[in-house]
């Protein structure tokens, strides 16, 4: 916590002006404050043993294509775009379905309540159970927060980005 004093001698044109540059400097530090706060989790790796580090960066068509070769996929086409939130309160299948991101370096835990993006990838190439297969990725920001590969049939098998499940 800090104060601003202000001499209550400065008068006149001279000081207003300074007082108007304190208080735009001022505001210009609080909004700085407040952007560095509010933006999300910083860029990052994440390292999976015995399978090395992938980036979980996510912006571009590029970076998406990129992300998607890390792990042997390509994409076709976007097939679904939604906004989501995590949930407040994990039930026991979300909680199964926490226990497969850890599996690849993630954990949903930190994001109960985040409103988040999910992409929904066809494959190209690449079938589950002569199904087509599709990429699912959480995105918060500019980062990946989890996700799977699935058939989407109901009831069907979740893999990891990996191919792995529980």
């Amino acid at each position: 916590m800090f104060a601003i004093s202000i001499d209550s001698k400065i008068k006149g044109k001279k000081g207003r002006t300074v007082l108007v540059v304190i208080i735009l400097a001022l505001v210009l530090f609080l909004g700085i404050l407040c952007v560095s706060k509010v933006s999300h989790t910083p860029k990052k790796e994440v390292s999976i043993d015995g399978k090395g580090e992938y980036s979980t960066v996510f912006m571009s068509d590029d970076e998406v294509e990129q992300f998607a070769k890390q792990f042997s996929y390509e994409i076709d086409k976007l097939y679904s775009l939604q906004e989501v939130y995590v949930p407040i309160e994990f039930n026991e299948r979300y909680e199964q379905y926490n226990e497969l991101q850890k599996k690849q370096g993630f954990d949903l835990e930190p994001y109960k309540g985040e409103k988040c993006r999910l992409y929904i990838y066809q494959l190209k190439d690449y079938t589950i159970e002569d199904k087509t297969a599709y990429m699912s990725v959480i995105v918060l920001g500019e980062n990946v927060i989890g996700g799977h590969i699935s058939n989407q049939s109901e009831g069907g098998e979740v893999y990891t980005f990996f191919g792995e499940t529980l």
